[in-house]
């Protein structure tokens, strides 16, 4: 079955109704298409948009009352039953709108027999609200619902973001999805016959032309071309591909006509199974998600439970007494400085991260990145510029390096192979002019011969088929009337601000890991350049997310940058995924941390972010449980009325908001 959002496949389809992959889907695209979802999505931002007007609204009216209560000040009965009927009038739509969704939660919950933070919000909110509008009704002066609308108004908020972010993260999977063809073009009875990709049996003959995608995992029957494998690889330059070799799904024929025989079916290729691994990856659950589950499954309990204690223990004082104490414990339960202690400095930290210019998806994201023990490094594209560039001209004979480029690149105009564009490059940034032509011939996998308006023959392209011998180096050789004259050592030159930035992240403590797909001597030079003493060349996508997977089972916390499609999987797999700009879409949907201008230049300056405002986080986190503990005590004891307890939580809350705004003074951005 799938998703009635995204079209993605649903692991749990046993629910009664629409069935959807996530929980952002559930959220965002409860209505079955596109334009529904956006529909939904206006009006859940809408609702919340109210609540928090009707909110705002019931706070200031709740400041004003508090300040008619307070020691030696006097106000007419009347006025204050006019304030307390004015608060009801406010959070009603407010509570309207947000409760039923934790009050739905506490029923699953129950029926399952297990709690979660819903359940306590539900609790707590539903008990402070209901409580106030029967005091309203008795005339009675004890009235909680600014409590009631700000735990529900946060705790919604929150949670939109987080459904918001998840949502987003299926346009990754849809874009890994488009790059298998739907459709292939198959041998049989003689013919060629187009059909889906999920009619393609395994070992039938399928035909690609240049300029398509490979649509199945394959061997080469006949032919042979130039494959774009970049985005398995990350390799900047293609792969000649001849018969015997294997395809991926995915990949690109430059040129040339491939007959290929299918490995498998449709959903077994390596992009399927890179498919697979993104979808896992962003629907498990991270550590601290579990530990918030296990925590409050103790804790709603436990709250009832002092609730039901204070009850009994002030219930021979009276029942007004022994019920405001029973309300006391759940009002202070209710998680607002705890709630906040921790989002609120990693909001104030995402919002300095996009002033430099970094989107960071999720507080958890900038949470776990302050952690981490391993950063995992691609090349292609993340350390270098992903696009080849002539890094040395060899000559022969009595040649000059410019002789030998203006002949290449004579032979190299219009065409759209990397390494043609390449040598056209260099030639231009020389000022080299190439020689007019007359016909050019490509030999698809092997070069292009061209004819110059003089008459010679220039040939440009494979050194074993120019020069008629192998060349260890993989040199792109030249010849003109059959003599060699040079050849061009080609490579993908690292990028300037990557040596700086990598040199000031190693002093902040995590371990570096090069982990690419390109060959190994490109990997081996380029992990030398920048001191990275742990590399691995020639990894496919699900071996990347394989590495990354071995390093968290040994206990390391990992943290993975890349750009390319092949990186996806790793991304997904990672504590902390990291997307350089110039990325492709499928790398920033899946990673959670976005550069949107520049290379790795910000990481270590964003990680010494992180693990400022984890510092702060955790003194917030120590102030709330500490509050928590003390006042429960004293709200059990009977020594504290819910309006005290109110009051001490909007303290709580303040002080935990000062710690968090020193966040922004003397910022490491």
């Amino acid at each position: 079955m799938t998703c009635a959002h995204c079209g993605l496949p649903v692991r749990d389809s046993r629910r009664p109704g629409p069935a959807y992959c996530c929980l952002g889907c559930s959220i965002l695209g409860g209505m079955g298409d596109q334009s529904a979802a956006a529909r939904q999505s206006r009006s859940l931002i809408l609702r919340l948009g109210l609540a928090a007007f009707f909110s705002a609204n019931t706070m200031v009216l709740s400041l004003f009352l508090y300040s008619l209560e307070a020691p030696g000040a006097s106000a007419p009965p009347a006025a204050l039953a006019l304030v307390r009927s004015l608060l009801l009038l406010f959070s009603l739509p407010a509570v309207a709108l947000l409760l039923p969704p934790f009050v739905r939660g506490l029923a699953r919950d129950l029926r399952a027999l297990r709690f979660s933070m819903e359940s306590l919000v539900a609790i707590g909110a539903g008990t402070a609200f209901g409580f106030s509008v029967i005091s309203v009704a008795r005339g009675s002066s004890q009235v909680y619902f600014d409590t009631a609308t700000a735990v529900l108004l946060l705790v919604t908020a929150g949670r939109l973001l987080e459904a918001s972010a998840r949502a987003r993260g299926n346009t990754a999977l849809r874009e890994l999805m488009a790059l298998q063809p739907p459709r292939a073009r198959v041998r049989r009875a003689g013919a060629w016959e187009e059909t889906g990709i999920d009619g393609v049996g395994e070992g039938e003959c399928v035909q690609v032309r240049a300029g398509e995608r490979i649509p199945v995992d394959g061997r080469i029957l006949s032919g042979e071309a130039s494959v774009d494998e970049s985005m398995l690889t990350g390799e900047s330059l293609p792969a000649w591909r001849a018969a015997g070799a294997t395809v991926r799904a995915g990949s690109i024929c430059l040129d040339g006509v491939l007959e290929i025989a299918a490995l498998g079916k449709a959903g077994e290729t390596l992009l399927a199974r890179i498919i697979a691994s993104v979808e896992e990856a962003r629907q498990s659950r991270s550590p601290l998600e579990r530990m918030a589950d296990r925590v409050a499954a103790v804790l709603v309990p436990f709250t009832v439970a002092l609730a039901a204690l204070a009850v009994a223990l002030g219930w021979p004082q009276g029942q007004g007494r022994a019920l405001l104490s029973g309300l006391s414990v759940l009002v202070v339960a209710c998680p607002c400085a705890m709630g906040i202690a921790v989002p609120m400095v990693m909001a104030l930290a995402l919002s300095l991260a996009a002033r430099d210019g970094i989107l960071v998806r999720s507080a958890e994201a900038m949470e776990r990145l302050a952690g981490v023990d391993v950063i995992a490094l691609d090349k292609t594209g993340t350390l270098t510029s992903g696009q080849a560039g002539v890094r040395r001209v060899v000559t022969y004979g009595n040649e000059t390096e410019e002789a030998v480029l203006a002949l290449a690149a004579a032979a190299a105009a219009d065409s759209t192979h990397p390494v043609a564009r390449a040598i056209e490059r260099a030639a231009r940034e020389r000022g080299v002019v190439p020689p007019p032509r007359r016909t050019v011939q490509v030999f698809p996998g092997r070069g292009i011969r061209a004819e110059l308006a003089g008459g010679s023959q220039v040939l440009l392209g494979q050194f074993r088929w120019v020069a008629g011998t192998a060349d260890a180096s993989g040199l792109t050789a030249c010849a003109l009337d059959g003599r060699l004259v040079g050849a061009f050592a080609l490579d993908d030159p690292l990028l300037p601000e990557a040596m700086d930035a990598l040199r000031a992240t190693r002093a902040l403590g995590p371990e570096l890991l090069l982990l690419s797909g390109d060959r190994e001597e490109a990997v081996a030079s380029a992990a030398a350049e920048l001191g990275i003493s742990q590399a691995h060349a020639g990894l496919l996508p699900e071996d990347k997310a394989a590495a990354i997977r071995a390093l968290q089972r040994a206990g390391k916390r990992v943290a993975m940058a890349g750009d390319g499609i092949n990186d996806a999987p790793a991304l997904a797999a990672a504590d902390v995924g990291i997307a350089v700009s110039g990325g492709t879409d499928v790398a920033r949907e899946t990673a959670e941390v976005v550069f949107l201008s520049g290379g790795l230049g910000k990481l270590p300056r964003l990680l010494a972010l992180a693990r400022r405002a984890r510092r702060i986080g955790m003194q917030n986190l120590a102030w709330a449980f500490g509050y928590n503990a003390v006042a429960l005590s004293l709200a059990v004891a009977g020594l504290l009325r819910p309006i005290l307890a109110a009051l001490l939580m909007l303290v709580s809350s303040i002080l935990v908001i000062s710690n968090s705004l020193r966040l922004g003074r003397g910022r490491p951005l």
